[in-house]
């Protein structure tokens, strides 16, 4: 079996739904080490999830740490993604040697113009950008509007995304692919993936190559 596009999955921060998405052959799952997010793992826990994945990249987010920060994380963990909120910490970061994903949140931005701008700005130093948004009363419109960017940015689509519109998204427009999130599992072990899983296993077709 095989995806039908490119999926990041963020924000992970159990087995449960590191193993699941292993399984359903994601191609990126994100772990946020910043201290300061609502989904942080340290890097122990982190270690003691990604040992057990294997066939899928491993990405670490971070929305609120400083370059030295990053760096200093990065030293005790293997990563095959650097993902950050900041762009301004791109030109330091570019010198890791891991491919970056700058992430977007649309409901912070003024409008399509300063979108633009921003990832013109940084397309050279990224290899996706994930655009996210949630609380913004035009989120439909404005995802319209970011559709006409997919055929000149590395675009991962992550709002107003369903199971019902998600091939229409990837079958009519140039996005490289969709950014979905984990979430909390109700006891240890026991995970109601909801959404998510409606989403990947919608998009889940047979692999013939």
């Amino acid at each position: 079996m095989a995806l039908k596009t490119f999926v990041k999955i963020s924000g992970v921060n159990n087995l449960s739904d590191a193993r699941y998405c292993a399984g359903m052959l994601v191609d990126i799952i994100g772990f946020s080490l910043d201290k300061n997010d609502p989904a942080y793992i340290g890097t122990e826990k982190f270690k003691e999830i990604t040992e057990w994945l294997s066939g899928v990249a491993i990405a670490a987010e971070f929305s609120n740490s400083s370059a030295a920060e990053i760096k200093s994380v990065l030293q005790d963990i293997a990563v095959d993604y650097v993902q950050v909120t900041d762009p301004s910490l791109l030109p330091e970061l570019s010198h890791l040697q891991v491919p970056l994903i700058l992430h977007i949140d649309v409901d912070q931005e003024k409008d399509l113009a300063g979108i633009q701008q921003k990832m013109a700005e940084h397309a050279a130093y990224v290899s996706y950008f994930v655009i996210e948004g949630e609380n913004r009363s035009n989120l439909s419109s404005l995802q319209k509007e970011l559709l006409s960017l997919a055929p000149e940015y590395a675009m991962l689509l992550g709002f107003e995304i369903t199971e019902n519109n998600v091939h229409r998204l990837i079958d009519s427009t140039e996005i490289k692919g969709i950014a979905l999130k984990g979430g909390e599992e109700i006891k240890p072990g026991l995970k109601d993936f909801d959404e998510l899983a409606d989403i990947l296993e919608s998009i889940e077709i047979d692999d013939v190559s």
